[in-house]
């Protein structure tokens, strides 16, 4: 790759949710290299918004249900943490 392809070359990253989907509105393109660690810390900060919202979900449903379908919904609720989520960078194409 030259000095100008380098300069000029961009990732994608996008914020991963604990069941490997990425998170709605978390997708940044054509991001600089130099700017990556930057965008990755701005991602990160979005997962426990949608960790909470995941886990809202998921106990609301429990408590709609009863017995072993509740407990497990409660039990996926309790399995959501944001530190689990990952931001995943896609490096340019040569």
């Amino acid at each position: 790759m030259t000095a100008t392809a380098t300069a000029t070359a961009t990732h994608e990253l996008r914020l991963i949710d604990t069941n490997g989907y990425t998170v709605p509105g978390a997708v940044r393109y054509t991001v600089p290299a130099d700017q990556v660690e930057a965008v990755t810390a701005e991602l990160k900060a979005l997962a426990p918004a949608d960790a909470a919202n995941q886990r809202a979900a998921l106990l609301e449903h429990a408590r709609l249900l009863t017995g072993v379908s509740a407990d497990s919904q409660r039990a996926a609720a309790n399995q959501i943490v944001a530190s689990d989520y990952q931001v995943k960078v896609t490096p340019p194409v040569a």
